[in-house]
């Protein structure tokens, strides 16, 4: 199935994407728009996981689908949503909550480290970590689904993984790179 079959199918299979939608829109701040833009986005990514593992489109679809508007709903009670308490439910301002402000560390930009270090990799062990960090359309992969992707071996991966690390480590410890020079900046933070 390609992607715009898939789009497709979702417009004919409307009326059951909304029926199971329908328990969700009690708890959730969202409307159903914005959970049938969720349904399109499932049926990509059900495109490309049963095209690679040989699975039905409809089996993936329903179980990634489950899974997006799992997490993107509140919803306490029930172990269909996630835990944070229903924003409709709220009867009070944000601005009366006096919580107690720490400095947190910055998190490290991966992508910029990535780009600092792929000159160093072999090219296998760019597309490996590429893979591996998430920066296609496909989302963070694991070894399985990289060694699939690449047509190899698990173990291959996992070599060009350990190979690409040490070589980070390396240059860490060689002084080539900095890792705090490489901490994503605050918009407050000068530059």
């Amino acid at each position: 199935m390609d992607f715009m079959t898939a789009i497709d199918w979702v417009r004919n299979n409307e009326d059951k994407v909304r029926r199971k939608i329908e328990s969700y829109l009690f708890f959730s701040p969202y409307e159903d728009l914005d959970y049938l833009q969720e349904a399109y986005l499932s049926a990509f990514v059900a495109v490309h996981r049963s095209n690679g593992k040989g699975i039905p489109f409809e089996s993936a679809f329903w179980t990634i689908f489950k899974e997006r508007i799992g997490k993107m709903t509140p919803n306490p009670g029930n172990r269909s949503g996630s835990n944070s308490i229903p924003s409709h439910l709220c009867d009070f301002g944000i601005e009366s909550i006096d919580v107690a402000q720490r400095e947190q560390l910055r998190a490290p930009d991966i992508e910029m480290i990535f780009n600092k270090v792929c000159r160093y990799l072999t090219a296998r062990e760019q597309r490996v970590l590429c893979l591996a960090l998430g920066f296609t359309y496909e989302g963070h992969l694991s070894n399985y689904e990289i060694a699939d992707h690449l047509g190899c071996r698990e173990s291959n991966v996992r070599d060009a993984l350990n190979k690409a690390f040490g070589r980070i480590r390396d240059l860490v410890r060689m002084g080539r790179i900095n890792p705090e020079e490489l901490r994503r900046r605050d918009e407050g933070d000068p530059e």
